[in-house]
C-alpha cells in the first residue's frame, strides 16, 4: 500500500515532467521559415539548379522565395546560383560542412562554381 510520501513523490516527479515538456514545446509554428510568393524585394529570393540522378528527384532550375527566422533544407543536389537576402540575415549551410553568412540587402551570384547548399536558415 502506497504512503502519502511516495504517492506526493511520484506526483511531484510528473508534474515535473509535464512543466519540462510544456517549456521545451513551441508554442505554436508562426516562427517556422516558409515558402511564399516572390511579391516584394524584402523577402529571401533564391535561384538554382538541381543535379541529382533520376531516383533521387528531378533536375533542373529552380526559383523561390521565403520568409520568418528559421531553417529550410534544399534536399539533395540543390545548387545555388544566385541570391537576394532582402531584409534577411542569412546562413547557406553547405554539403561540405562550411557556412557562409550573407547580411540583409546583398544580392550574390555564383557564376562558375555555385555552392551545393543543403539549407538555408533565416535570422
Amino acid at each position: 500500500m502506497p504512503t502519502i510520501r511516495k504517492t506526493a513523490r511520484s506526483l511531484f516527479a510528473v508534474a515535473l515532467l509535464a512543466a519540462g515538456f510544456s517549456v521545451a514545446t513551441p508554442v505554436n509554428a508562426a516562427h517556422a521559415m516558409n515558402q511564399t510568393p516572390c511579391s516584394t524585394g524584402d523577402l529571401l529570393h533564391i535561384w538554382g539548379h538541381y543535379s541529382r540522378p533520376p531516383i533521387v528527384g528531378p533536375s533542373g532550375p529552380f526559383e523561390f522565395c521565403a520568409a520568418n527566422a528559421g531553417t529550410m533544407g534544399l534536399g539533395a543536389g540543390a545548387w545555388v546560383d544566385k541570391i537576394s537576402t532582402g531584409n534577411n540575415d542569412i546562413q547557406m549551410n553547405d554539403a561540405n560542412g562550411s557556412t557562409v553568412r550573407i547580411s540583409r540587402w546583398n544580392i550574390v551570384t555564383y557564376p562558375n562554381q555555385p555552392p551545393n547548399i543543403t539549407s538555408i536558415q533565416i535570422f
